[in-house]
């Protein structure tokens, strides 16, 4: 039997991503369009995941990040929030830090790169309380403690979030 579809092999990927785009050659060469091909050398290997994605009715107007922990880990920062936070900004949404940080903030902020990142910063002081900093009703709160969370969401009834927890909220849409 003749088979007249292609097959991509799925670790095609592996000579795409240095360069050797296979199925764009087969474009190419079906319109007998000139090609020539620069390929990153090196070794590159790849490993095939299964990865989560989710679909979800969660709607929010802003996000409150806290710092410690959570958004600098380890004195690094954590992609993963930075990725929630430029995805919120790409929406429109506004991003703001909510922090008891005890040493000098705007430092820090300038340390790791994040300095203009957030709509407003909130420095509170360590008896002040996040949830009396948070009026939206429809807001998310991400933090590494799990009893901040649970004061944030007890008080103001709003999501709460672990850094762990963020991949759900990733739009992975095209």
């Amino acid at each position: 039997m003749l088979e007249i579809a292609p097959r991509i092999a799925g670790t095609m990927a592996l000579h795409r991503v240095t360069g050797v785009n296979f199925p764009l050659l087969g474009i190419y060469e079906q319109e007998r369009i000139p090609v020539s091909i620069l390929v990153n050398t090196g070794h590159v290997e790849i490993e095939r995941a299964l990865i989560n994605r989710y679909r979800h009715d969660y709607q929010y107007s802003v996000v409150y990040v806290d710092l410690d922990d959570t958004l600098i880990l380890n004195e690094k920062v954590n992609v993963e929030v930075v990725r929630l936070i430029y995805q919120s900004i790409n929406q429109g949404i506004p991003v703001k830090l909510v922090t008891r940080h005890g040493g000098d903030l705007y430092l820090i902020l300038r340390k790791h790169r994040l300095q203009g990142l957030f709509d407003e910063v909130l420095h509170l002081t360590k008896d002040e309380d996040k949830a009396g900093f948070i009026p939206e009703p429809d807001a998310i709160f991400i933090d590494d403690s799990f009893s901040e969370r649970r004061d944030v969401n007890s008080a103001r009834g709003i999501r709460t979030f672990d850094s762990s927890m963020l991949e759900v909220l990733f739009d992975d849409r095209k």
